[in-house]
């Protein structure tokens, strides 16, 4: 299972780097775009190359759906990185936005990231959490590589840094609700199982979900306030190792949370 959450955080990864590489639209040359492509081609071909060799068996097949959007993303990817110029404009930046989309339409019909134990409003929240370890993971990396960019070029405007931090503070904000309505849901499981709520926090899932919380969503969200107020400074080099942490906690966060989701088909 810990190879099907690779397989998926990778591509899931990739794809929220794809939107938040739209939602910055920085203005730089063609040596960040061509890093970040890669980075997000690379992304996509480990991610999806583990579910097809066989090291993935605990997960469903992606299904033709998810795959026919996945290589329509890719195309258009392409179609985007073979024309950029040093300095990209608006309709090309288009197409980096419907290559997103088409990203994020495929993880949300690939059937390993629906639910199989949960219905109504769990259901519900187990599909947004994909959503936000989409953005979430996408967000902070494309932020540290773009914070970066700034120590090559400094005269380089911060506002697409900052709509790219907005996007990562935002989602760590709603990973926050959803994690207190995931503990509201499963807190009658643990209340009622032998041994009650101080054994679900010593020995079963609620000691990982406050992993999580304290971790994976506090520590992220109050190193993305630190690294927004050090942009702000203009403190970019700051930044820039703030980030660094932040995806450490953040990449520890997603991988427990997609771990027990995968495992147990309910949200976590």
């Amino acid at each position: 299972m810990l190879v099907a959450a690779i397989s998926v955080l990778f591509v899931c990864g990739a794809a929220g780097m794809l939107l938040s590489a739209w939602i910055a639209s920085p203005p730089t040359g063609r040596g960040f775009w061509r890093l970040t492509l890669l980075l997000i081609v690379t992304g996509i071909g480990f991610g999806g190359g583990l579910r097809f060799v066989g090291l993935t068996n605990a997960l469903p097949p992606m299904g033709a759906v998810s795959i026919g959007l996945l290589a329509a993303a890719m195309l258009a990817l392409v179609v985007f990185g073979v024309g950029i110029g040093t300095s990209p404009q608006a309709p090309r930046f288009a197409l980096l936005g419907v290559s997103a989309g088409l990203a994020i339409a495929s993880v949300l019909t690939d059937p390993s990231l629906l639910p199989t134990n949960a219905s109504g409003l769990a259901a519900a929240i187990y599909v947004v959490g994909r959503l936000t370890l989409t953005t979430a993971m996408g967000s902070v990396l494309l932020a540290m590589l773009l914070a970066h960019w700034y120590l090559i070029q400094p005269t380089m405007p911060v506002e697409p840094l900052n709509r790219v931090l907005r996007l990562f503070i935002g989602t760590e904000i709603l990973e926050l609700i959803l994690v207190a309505t995931i503990v509201t849901l499963h807190w009658q499981e643990w209340s009622t199982a032998p041994g009650g709520v101080l054994r679900a926090f010593v020995l079963g899932d609620a000691l990982f979900v406050a992993v999580r919380l304290f971790l994976g969503v506090l520590a992220p969200l109050a190193l993305g306030w630190m690294t927004w107020k050090t942009v702000q400074l203009r403190s970019l080099q700051s930044a820039t190792g703030i980030l660094y942490a932040a995806i450490a906690f953040v990449l520890f966060g997603e991988v427990i949370s997609l771990f027990l989701s995968l495992a147990t088909g309910q949200p976590f």
